[in-house]
């Protein structure tokens, strides 16, 4: 009996996965297309699969302690921080597709083919199964990622510093020469340090790009994802078991220092534009003024050398 409600239910998840993709080639929704830029493609959204995959994703939701993590539901405003990297790297990301909650594995095996930013064997392999398990699998088991052999971005998190730690990495390996680079960059993340090192060069130029953007809230909410994101990688890789929980934890710690040292800057930097304020006001001025030739009078006395 068991056997049977399985097999029911495994047949109801392909039929509903199939009339997902097909719906998603009849029915797209072009966020961006244009000669700078790769198109941004939105899968139809179908209740039953986006909720089986939101469930399937609790894990992940526990250890990163984020539910917006494989959520199925990618707002507008995380699909704009894609569209304004992109703009801001067009031309390392002209080429790259992005794909948000979206199951596309004809066009992804199209793109495949066309992909001569890698070399022929290995887009057969490892390229083949690596891209029809992300696009046969991503709909309902989630995992936001980079496939550098159709040079596809695929997002399920609604989560600004997940996209953008994608949209680094394709930056990453557009950004290195055609051919024998590409290919060991591509093959070589079977190798745990390659792989920590992309990683980290994602996650890191994630967070300075919010830098350099000026954004304190999504930067400190970077720290807190992608940090313990790292973490479940570096954990994993020690073979030790459930590391990468262990990881994440770290990787949160980690992500809260960064986050504290983040706070104590934002409050220096505005404390320096209120005192900067103050002594553009006349009698304010004097009073700074006065308190701080009081200050280093006294700094004088207590510490000069007799």
């Amino acid at each position: 009996m068991k056997k049977k409600t399985f097999l029911i239910l495994g047949f109801l998840l392909i039929i509903s996965g199939m009339s997902v993709a097909e719906s998603d080639v009849i029915i797209r929704e072009i966020s961006t297309k244009s000669n700078l830029g790769p198109q941004i493609e939105r899968g139809q959204p179908n209740c039953i699969i986006d909720s089986v995959g939101n469930v399937a994703s609790i894990p992940q939701k526990v250890i990163l302690l984020n539910p917006n993590i494989d959520s199925h539901i990618v707002n507008s405003k995380t699909e704009q921080y894609l569209k304004d990297f992109i703009r801001d790297n067009p031309e390392s990301m002209k080429d790259v597709k992005v794909r948000i909650n979206q199951c596309s594995p004809i066009q992804e095996l199209d793109r495949l083919a066309k992909n001569k930013h890698v070399s022929l064997i290995w887009r057969i392999f490892p390229g083949i199964p690596v891209t029809l398990w992300a696009s046969l699998t991503g709909r309902i088991l989630g995992g936001d990622n980079y496939n550098p052999y159709t040079n596809t971005i695929s997002l399920y998190s609604n989560d600004p510093a997940v996209a953008l730690h994608e949209a680094c990495h394709a930056k990453d390996f557009m950004s290195r020469a055609t051919g024998l680079e590409t290919d060991a960059y591509a093959v070589g993340r079977i190798f745990s340090p390659v792989a920590l090192y992309q990683e980290f060069t994602a996650s890191d130029e994630a967070i300075d790009y919010l830098k350099k953007k000026g954004d304190s809230k999504a930067e400190m909410n970077s720290y807190a994802t992608l940090y313990p994101a790292f973490g479940t990688y570096g954990g994993a890789y020690t073979g030790i078991p459930y590391g990468n929980i262990m990881g994440a934890f770290v990787g949160h710690g980690a992500g809260l220092w960064k986050g504290y040292e983040h706070r104590l800057c934002q409050k220096s930097i505005k404390f320096g534009d209120i005192c900067r304020n103050l002594e553009s006001d006349p009698l304010a001025g004097n009073l700074l003024s006065s308190e701080r030739k009081n200050s280093e009078a006294l700094y004088k006395e207590l510490y000069s050398t007799k």
